[in-house]
């Protein structure tokens, strides 16, 4: 125990700035113009001038090179910067992969990424290799997993241009099968690692995004939520552009961090978010596994703790994702599509099938604007159909697989219409299209 406790203090020790001499100080810290703050060049830290003088009152014989009198350890570092070769840096920024200074159109800044890969160790990583197995049985899902785990270990300054989410019955082992590659990230105190509610996603702080793995617990979102906003609102953080994502922090100046974060979602809900069915961004699984077995459970934490941490980061390490593309669209697999499904509300699930099936106005595989007074012949003609509307229909289409072909006119019908049409109609060119909406439609009413 005494032991534990020295090696606290001693790394406190280390890690305590204010005991380094005056002398060394400009080749420790540089002056940031945007937020009149120093940053520690070795420590990666941004202190701001209040806090510098804190950290320095108890230097001794600070004296202006303007006049006799003694004056603050920031007005000092100040007044002596350019006679000692001191940096002056343009602003802040968090890069994961980079060096400590960044350029970026001329200018340089501060990079508050440091790296917490612990290191690892090479051995047997089959006990954890066979619980990823049972978690995700599909082999190609599985390797799409692994290559993500694999490729952000080796590749920090590279973006993931994709989410992943992944669902499954409570004490099923998600947390289990992914704290290895947290911790092959950020070591025992997940450092670049952070954790949130999804909630917290919404709030006014940048914090989270000061990391290279976002872990969002317990995804779900709310009846009462816009279904389409969240998940535009989570679409930044996801994928680049936006090439910088902008760190709102109390009482200091914000900035803009490179947008290379993986974000990483856990839900016990089917319907975690609601998704188009076009989406590009989500590679969405779900374990059909049961709840953990208590001793299995017991043994592969054991595992962990007695260097099977350090084992599947050297996997990870020595797996080969040279052919893995960070910046394509994932697989498609069936939990996606029934996440998708499960997203449509009555009236979109109903439009869809009716689309699907070309009954009712969708028989003759086209359809145009206004589609409000396309929903209201559709509740017309169908006594138990929903409240539909206009977005409810776009959204339904998209859902069809209908190609929204824009304003479409021809020689013939010269005013333009706005037209939607089947998949298998999506090769007819506008003037074919415009011609076909102006033939009548033979109506399948829908019981």
């Amino acid at each position: 125990m005494e032991n534990a406790i020295d090696d606290v203090l001693n790394e406190v020790a280390r890690a305590d700035v204010s005991q380094l001499p005056k002398s060394e100080w400009h080749a420790r810290f540089a002056y940031v113009s945007d937020g009149d703050s120093y940053f520690d060049l070795v420590g990666r830290k941004e202190y701001t001038r209040s806090v510098f003088n804190a950290l320095y009152r108890h230097e001794p014989k600070l004296q202006s090179i303007h006049a006799e009198r003694r004056i603050d350890p920031a007005l000092w570092f100040d007044e002596n910067r350019r006679a000692r070769g001191g940096y002056t840096l343009q602003g802040i920024t968090f890069a994961a992969g980079d060096e400590n200074l960044v350029s970026r159109n001329g200018e340089v800044y501060g990079n508050r990424w440091k790296d917490a890969r612990p290191a690892s160790m090479a051995g047997d990583a089959s006990i954890w290799l066979k619980h990823v197995e049972r978690m995700v049985p599909h082999e190609g899902e599985r390797e799409h997993v692994l290559n993500v785990m694999a490729y952000k270990r080796q590749h920090p300054n590279v973006k993931i241009n994709h989410a992943v989410l992944h669902g499954g019955c409570p004490g099923s082992g998600k947390d289990t099968m992914w704290s290895p590659f947290l911790w092959s990230i950020g070591g025992p105190r997940n450092v670049n690692v952070e954790v949130v509610r999804h909630d917290e996603l919404l709030g006014q702080w940048g914090y989270a995004l000061e990391s290279e793995v976002l872990v969002v617990n317990e995804l779900r979102q709310h009846n009462r939520m816009d279904k389409r906003g969240f998940e535009n609102t989570l679409k930044p953080l996801i994928a680049a552009p936006p090439e910088f994502l902008q760190v709102n922090r109390k009482n200091q100046h914000p900035y803009y961090a490179v947008n290379r974060l993986l974000m990483l979602a856990f839900s016990n809900e089917r319907a975690a978010i609601s998704l188009p069915h076009d989406d590009r961004r989500w590679f969405v699984l779900w374990s059909d596994a049961p709840r953990m077995d208590e001793a299995n459970a017991a043994a592969l934490w054991r595992w962990y703790h007695d260097g099977g941490f350090e084992i599947v980061a050297g996997w990870l390490d020595a797996r080969d994702v040279s052919q893995f593309n960070p910046g394509a669209t994932p697989m498609c697999t069936d939990a996606k599509l029934a996440l998708c499904d499960l997203a449509l509300s009555n009236a979109e699930t109903y439009v869809q099938n009716m689309a699907e099936n070309r009954t009712g106005e969708f028989a003759r595989g086209i359809v145009c604007a206004p589609l409000n007074l396309l929903a209201m012949r559709i509740i017309k003609s169908n006594a138990d159909a929903p409240k539909i509307n206009r977005d409810s229909i776009i959204l339904a289409l998209k859902a069809a697989g209908w190609v929204d072909r824009g304003m479409c006119h021809s020689r013939k019908f010269s005013t333009k219409r706005h037209i939607f049409c089947a998949p298998e109609y999506s090769e007819k060119s506008a003037s074919e299209l415009r011609n076909m909406v102006e033939q009548p439609v033979t109506l399948t009413v829908v019981k």
